[in-house]
C-alpha cells in the first residue's frame, strides 16, 4: 500500500504482532516526503478500509544511520514475533 502510494519508497521488512507493527522503509534521500507523512497517510487508509480506527495516534521512529545499524534493527524485526510471549500484553 505504501509503495503504490510513494514510487520512491520501499518496505525492507515488517512484522505485524498484536498490539503493534514493526516497520523498516527504505526512502530515496532525493525525496522530500516525511516519515510522518506517510504513516499518517497508511494510519489513514487503514482505518477508511476496517471503517474504525485501530492505531494509536503516536508512533515510534528512528532513522537508521550505517550498515551496522540497519542489520541490528533488521534482526531485531524478524526475530520480533518469537519475543511476543515475553510481552506484557500477551
Amino acid at each position: 500500500m505504501i509503495e503504490e502510494i510513494y514510487s520512491n519508497i520501499k518496505i525492507d521488512e515488517y512484522i505485524v504482532i498484536p498490539n503493534h507493527i514493526h516497520i523498516i522503509l527504505l526512502i530515496n534521500k532525493k525525496s522530500n516526503i516525511t516519515i510522518s507523512r506517510v504513516i499518517k497517510q497508511y494510519k489513514e487508509s487503514i482505518t477508511k478500509k476496517l471503517g474504525y480506527a485501530i492505531f494509536q495516534k503516536l508512533f515510534y521512529e528512528h532513522i537508521v544511520r550505517n550498515e551496522k545499524e540497519y542489520l541490528k534493527i533488521k534482526e531485531y524485526v524478524q526475530n520480533n514475533i518469537v519475543n511476543w510471549k515475553e510481552d506484557c500484553y500477551f
